[in-house]
């Protein structure tokens, strides 16, 4: 069995990353989420309904996610170094699959018979930890490899300008989501700073009731 090995440069730190905060998230998102699948009591069909649901949701982000970083870095970074972004995006053609997959293991333990259920879950729980193990290790790619060829391709300014697109196209409550994520997997000085860039960004109401919502939902996610 190989196994991946950290990347023999990194991308200048001075540099504007839009992926770290977001890939920060989504790795608490996935810790969390096995640690939760693996001790589930899959004899609690209450329980499990709610457990899925949140499996769902995460899911949802991750997917959205993906989606984003196809349409606008993928794209954009393909008419400046053609070719840069392909291992990216075979990767997230097998994100698409495994998605798939996730979501009919969903579907089996939501079916399961009590006596069956706790079989279905653990299949799910082993399909979840391969899949996060990909992510996780895609992820690293984009934040060495991809991020030093967007350097290479974009000003710093057009990099910012492509983050914009994305956060602008998330809606409200699946920002507030993110960010249920997002402020936690943050040190405080990282929080502080991304709290300051969403201040700048939003107006006040908006701002306030994004951190209402995204506080409701990272106590329900906890819960």
């Amino acid at each position: 069995m190989s196994h991946p090995r950290l990347a023999g440069f990194l991308p200048d730190a001075s540099r504007h990353n839009f992926y770290h905060s977001m890939h920060k998230a989504l790795r608490l998102g996935h810790c969390r989420m096995l640690a939760e699948l693996g001790a589930h009591d899959y004899a609690r069909a209450e329980d499990t309904a709610t457990m899925l649901q949140k499996l769902r949701e995460l899911i949802g982000l991750d997917r959205a996610h993906h989606d984003g970083e196809t349409r606008e870095i993928h794209a954009a970074l393909e008419t400046r170094q053609p070719g840069a972004a392909a291992q990216a995006a075979e990767d997230h053609a097998h994100h698409e699959q495994a998605f798939a997959e996730l979501e009919s293991l969903i579907r089996a333990v939501d079916v399961a018979i009590a006596s069956r259920r706790p079989l279905a879950g653990q299949a799910l729980y082993h399909r979840y930890a391969l899949f996060a193990a990909a992510d996780m290790e895609h992820m690293y790619a984009e934040e060495t490899e991809v991020l030093s060829a967007l350097h290479a391709a974009f000003s710093d300014a057009e990099l910012i300008a492509i983050e914009a697109r994305m956060v602008g196209a998330i809606a409200a409550p699946e920002m507030a989501a993110y960010l249920s994520l997002v402020v936690p997997a943050l040190n405080q000085g990282e929080r502080a700073a991304f709290l300051t860039r969403m201040r700048t960004a939003l107006p006040d109401m908006a701002f306030a009731g994004m951190l209402a919502e995204s506080d409701r939902v990272a106590n329900r996610v906890v819960s």
